[in-house]
């Protein structure tokens, strides 16, 4: 698996610009640990700061694509997380991506239209089937979740997210100024893909 430096490193690939602290919320790492790795990424070339925001530079990415695989060999050698990759990509995947769509617009007179959220039991619909899908990501990914903790903290955080949905924040669907259900979604899908050493799905 990757050192702290790294993971840290890591993590501006799947958010692509962050404060530490928004860093240390996707991987768990301690705040002052992530505080550390980002003042030495930034000494070395590896990221690149504006402010109290930072971002992964060339350097970095070339540092991780030589870690990646020795970091996750036993990964990308596992059949079992193989067929756990390909039943996500063609199973749960598809489906959030077209829930989202739908939470996103709906069908009025055979035309998809911007849904204004008007319609409560539309909306519930559609994060109950979030719910389902995600309880059933849960058992797809049972072999990345044993390999490796931070994807069991992805599908906690979609829990999170769903949660507060369900509570009526919807922001917590869709959302981009939230850790919303397809923000982390998306995070966590591009962990598995460089765990996995794929390439996302056109």
């Amino acid at each position: 698996m990757l050192d702290p430096y790294l993971l840290t490193v890591h993590t501006l690939t799947l958010r692509q610009l962050g404060t530490a602290e928004q860093l240390a919320e996707v991987t768990g790492q301690p705040l002052a640990d992530v505080e550390a790795n980002l003042e030495k990424a930034v000494a070395d070339g590896a990221v690149l700061a504006a402010k109290d925001k930072f971002m992964i530079g060339p350097t970095g990415r070339t540092q991780l694509d030589e870690a990646y695989p020795t970091a996750f060999a036993d990964i990308r050698a596992s059949d079992a997380i193989r067929d756990a990759m390909d039943a996500f990509e063609s199973g749960v995947n598809v489906q959030i991506l077209s829930l989202t769509t739908d939470w996103q617009t709906k069908e009025v007179g055979g035309e998809r239209v911007p849904n204004d959220h008007g319609d409560a039991d539309y909306d519930a619909a559609i994060v109950d089937k979030l719910a389902r899908v995600h309880e059933k990501t849960a058992r797809v990914l049972a072999p990345l979740v044993a390999a490796d903790p931070l994807v069991d903290r992805f599908l906690d955080r979609i829990g999170t997210a769903l949660t507060r949905a369900e509570g009526g924040e919807t922001d917590y669907v869709s959302g981009v100024r939230v850790d919303s259900v397809h923000t982390v979604w998306f995070q966590m899908h591009e962990h598995l893909l460089r765990l996995t050493g794929r390439e996302r799905p056109e």
